[in-house]
């Protein structure tokens, strides 16, 4: 992808030198003013559209002028580069970003260039519009192994009550177990401190360290004012109501009804989640279940506040275990490793574009899409922040995709349609690059 820079940021890219035959933008700012510079920039990235709407110079006027220069200049970039965006660019919309965005920039002309270049493409949308323009649409073959991932061949109807004896028992032994790595041991408190400052750390590294597709949604969490360490709150306070139960139980069924060693119980037994009648009869034994075997229902209780989760949705807390387990748990050296990787997991969910959690319910294994997909991406982060200066001594000697089959269908998803196409579902909602339109 090549990019046109604007004329004071025009750089030799070997020996040489720019001549200076023309002026540069902030002669040209000192010769005609800000507010005419802005107007006629503004007016030529709206294209034909441009009367319709009346300038936003009447906020502009208002910003001090290192904004008004950063403005100035970003519209500049967008003029220059606007046919390289692809279909789709809406300059109406980014020179408005542009002026909303201003106050919130992170580098200036002149000073940090190419970090500025790319903040101007990022939060004006031109990156959203121009990185899928260069992708391909999978194939026919893959798409037809792809429609096979992500819906199940027909089965006989579902038989939930089968569910009972097929995944119960195995789910009540796994959170009994899980439970015992907490009350072994006294309990302590991991490090708050430190886990604020690791988010702060993960969420700089995945923002600027991980390429164009993680933050290229100009209203997306990286670009709206989101803060990671802000966002983050021990598992403790999660609160124990239905809703947030239901969620965990769910969660725990979807993964163990997918695993082969418990007989692919959930796909046995007929389910198919992009059923609305499917999904309700689950529900519904679910709610049978924590309603008659206290046993379960407490120990659901207690796991919510050792379990990593965020709360469905754009916004709102992600807890993170701020209990340290006892030795039954593993190593205690394992441990900040371990609370890496869920952190950085957890992020990427409040990453995901609205336009691709919506496809979740269209795929008969949800957390194909949930997790498994999610689970990829940390991976792969994981292994770019090994030569992160704080980030790097937390990385795991071994990682993989975990997620059972869930995990593996992400991998495959992956080879048949290839990386970015994956980030642009995943990042961008433009989940035609994974074969759902």
């Amino acid at each position: 992808m090549s990019l046109v820079k604007t004329k004071r940021d025009v750089v030799p890219a070997g020996p040489g030198s720019i001549t200076g035959a023309e002026p540069g933008l902030d002669d040209l700012l000192a010769q005609q003013g800000t507010e005419q510079a802005f107007r006629s920039l503004e007016a030529e990235l709206r294209g034909e559209v441009a009367e319709e709407y009346p300038s936003r110079w009447i906020d502009v006027a208002d910003y001090d002028p290192a904004d008004q220069r950063w403005i100035v200049h970003g519209l500049d970039l967008l003029v220059r580069n606007a046919a390289a965006a692809g279909p789709g660019f809406d300059g109406l919309r980014a020179s408005s970003l542009l002026v909303d965005l201003a106050r919130d920039r992170r580098f200036d002309p002149g000073i940090s260039d190419r970090r500025f270049m790319y903040e101007v493409l990022t939060l004006s949308g031109w990156l959203e519009t121009a990185l899928p323009a260069a992708l391909s649409a999978p194939t026919a073959p893959a798409l037809t192994r792809l429609a096979e991932i992500y819906r199940a061949p027909a089965s006989d109807p579902f038989d939930p009550a089968a569910l009972t004896s097929a995944v119960l028992p195995a789910l009540t032994d796994r959170l009994a177990e899980q439970r015992t790595w907490w009350v072994a041991e006294p309990v302590e408190m991991e490090d708050l401190t430190w886990i604020e400052r690791t988010a702060r750390s993960i969420q700089a590294f995945v923002r600027d360290d991980t390429g164009l597709f993680t933050g290229a949604c100009a209203e997306g969490p990286l670009n709206d004012g989101f803060t990671f360490d802000g966002s983050v709150i021990g598992a403790g306070a999660r609160p124990g109501d239905d809703t947030t139960r239901m969620e965990f139980l769910r969660r725990q069924v979807h993964l163990i009804g997918r695993d082969p060693s418990y007989g692919s119980a959930l796909d046995a037994t007929g389910y198919d989640h992009t059923r609305v009648d499917h999904r309700g009869a689950l529900d519904d034994l679910l709610l049978t279940w924590l309603a008659g075997d206290t046993g379960l229902s407490g120990l659901v209780g207690e796991m919510l506040g050792h379990t990593p989760a965020h709360r469905s949705g754009p916004t709102g807390w992600i807890y993170i275990p701020a209990l340290l387990p006892s030795s039954e748990w593993g190593p205690q050296e394992a441990w900040r490793p371990y609370l890496y990787r869920a952190m950085l997991h957890e992020l990427l969910h409040r990453l995901a574009h609205p336009g691709y959690v919506e496809k979740v319910d269209m795929v008969s294994d949800p957390q194909i899409l949930e997790e498994g997909i999610v689970d990829l991406l940390t991976t792969e982060f994981l292994e770019l922040s090994r030569i992160h200066p704080e980030l790097g001594a937390l990385v795991p000697e071994d990682v993989s995709v975990g997620y059972g089959t869930s995990g593996r269908a992400a991998i495959e998803i992956q080879d048949l349609v290839g990386p970015d196409n994956v980030k642009a579902a995943f990042f961008l909602g433009r989940t035609e690059f994974i074969g759902l339109a």
